[in-house]
């Protein structure tokens, strides 16, 4: 724990002592609340050691070369490819990215993007046309901690990371968003809204939802 990087978070608004693990920075993010000192927080965070290694081993490695991500559900191999001229493809289980192999995190990051506005929000449109939804607006986000979100104002919006999940479990998160236009809550009337949309009823759901416990968290973290 000596070596793990430590980021201080000072609020006024926490009321206690909290700490989360930062995917990006692959640290440590304490929280103090008014009053409380660092001392404080590293005596909480010795406290805490056991579920800091265990999150931070969860994490997927640094995407490049030799690694593995998956798209649309299918794990693939990263291949650099410096003297092609393609920009990035996908060739059966491999994703290859043309150009210098110091960039390619970076190129990586921006075809999903890319991928990801292209092939969710047509997938959202799909959905609501097909089910009578009318969602005032889709974005997508750069977030690591949820996976979508629906507003009173029916604005719909999911994480670009969505794209690495297959597309059963896409569909079940957008369906999930849509159903809150209807139902702007988690209550019973909600959830069998999402059964009726579902093919496959509460039984895919609850398999789609045991998949995102599973692999949620290190999806979230990925890039």
């Amino acid at each position: 724990m000596q070596s793990l990087p430590v980021f201080w978070n000072h609020s006024r608004r926490a009321r206690r002592l909290s700490l989360r693990v930062d995917p990006t920075r692959r640290g440590v993010v304490i929280t103090l609340p008014q009053g409380a000192t660092r001392q404080q927080g590293l005596n909480f965070l010795q406290t805490q050691t056991e579920w800091v290694l265990t999150a931070l081993a969860g994490l997927p490695p640094p995407a490049g070369k030799g690694s593995r991500l998956p798209v649309d559900g299918k794990d693939r191999l990263v291949v650099s490819c410096p003297q092609a001229r393609r920009g990035m493809w996908l060739e059966e289980d491999r994703v290859c990215v043309s150009g210098a192999p110091e960039h390619l995190e970076r190129r990586l990051r921006d075809w999903l993007k890319e991928r990801a506005a292209r092939t969710l929000p047509a997938r959202v449109r799909y959905h609501a046309g097909r089910h009578g939804f009318t969602p005032s607006t889709i974005v997508l986000r750069d977030v690591r901690s949820r996976w979508g979100s629906c507003t009173r104002q029916g604005r719909i919006m999911l994480s670009w990371r969505l794209v690495f999940a297959p597309p059963a479990i896409q569909d079940y998160v957008i369906l999930h968003e849509l159903a809150h236009l209807h139902h702007f809550n988690h209550g019973k009337a909600f959830w069998d809204l999402v059964d009726q949309l579902l093919p496959g009823g509460s039984e895919a759901r609850k398999q789609a939802e045991k998949w995102l416990k599973t692999h949620g968290a290190a999806l979230l973290a990925t890039l």
